[in-house]
């Protein structure tokens, strides 16, 4: 389902150079349940990062149900991601918020508001969601970071620092 194949990834920032992955590869079964574990500093959120397609790696292969990403569009990418900080929009409604995941796959507005509700509802905000960020508690934030990362229905689903 998951494949990574001798992924790496450096950065480098004027005469530094910090390699982040080198050669990494694991492959991850269809319904399996994983913990990246490490000290800070080792390379778990760039990978995560570069899994969710937020990153680019420099050399090597990651396969998505046996497809390479190198073949994939913007909107072909269909994991969830759940972020540490949540990464909500603060002028917008958590339902904006939500229904933001679904633009770039070309859903209809009609559409995008319908399944933003339903997963909202799921995640037990449903009374919630005409309210900004700033009106949520910390656990309301995180289930709305959690409704984004399921409303396209991913095969992947990743969360990074998830007992935050």
């Amino acid at each position: 389902m998951l494949e990574l194949k001798k992924i790496s990834k450096t950065y480098n920032t004027n005469n530094f150079k910090q390699t982040a992955l080198n050669n990494v590869s694991i492959s991850f079964r269809e319904q399996e349940f994983a913990a990246i574990l490490g000290p800070s500093g080792s390379g778990k959120t760039t990978l995560l990062n570069i899994i969710g397609g937020l990153d680019k790696y420099d050399s090597g292969d990651l396969i998505i149900n046996n497809v390479s990403t190198k073949l994939y569009k913007d909107r072909d990418y269909r994991v969830g991601f759940v972020f540490q900080n949540y990464n909500l929009i603060s002028h917008q409604s958590i339902l904006s918020n939500v229904e933001l995941a679904l633009t770039l796959g070309g859903v209809s507005k009609e559409e995008r508001k319908a399944k933003a509700i339903e997963v909202l509802t799921k995640v037990g905000l449903k009374d919630h969601i005409y309210k900004k960020p700033n009106q949520l508690s910390g656990g309301q934030m995180q289930r709305v970071s959690i409704a984004r990362a399921l409303v396209n229905d991913p095969d992947i689903i990743l969360a990074d620092e998830p007992t935050g």
